[in-house]
């Protein structure tokens, strides 16, 4: 019997863990990528994180926490990349083709 309540609470321990981890590289993927211009695929990683450490922990959980910050700080960064590129597709474009007759 006891051995089914460590196994239990090491499984619980190793889940927390699991997921504390997950949630502290999405906020901090999140953050690097709101400081790195045209990253949207840090964004979009550190949404899939974030998702990963939320799965299976309890509410109020520092983890929990942790991911739903990085979950909005990675759709601030995607609306944000999106109308940048709405508003500035032309100049962005000319950018490209300067920088494809430099290179």
């Amino acid at each position: 019997m006891s051995s089914d309540v460590q196994s239990d609470s090491a499984g619980t321990a190793y889940r927390e863990g699991r997921s504390a981890g997950l949630a502290v590289g999405a906020l901090a993927v999140s953050l690097v990528a709101f400081l790195s211009l045209l990253g949207i695929e840090k964004a979009v990683l550190a949404l899939v994180l974030a998702v990963l450490a939320i799965r299976g922990v309890a509410n109020g959980v520092r983890a929990r926490r942790l991911a739903i910050a990085a979950i909005v700080i990675a759709c601030i960064y995607a609306a944000t990349y999106v109308v940048v590129v709405a508003l500035y597709h032309d100049k962005i474009g000319e950018l490209i083709r300067m920088l494809h007759q430099l290179g």
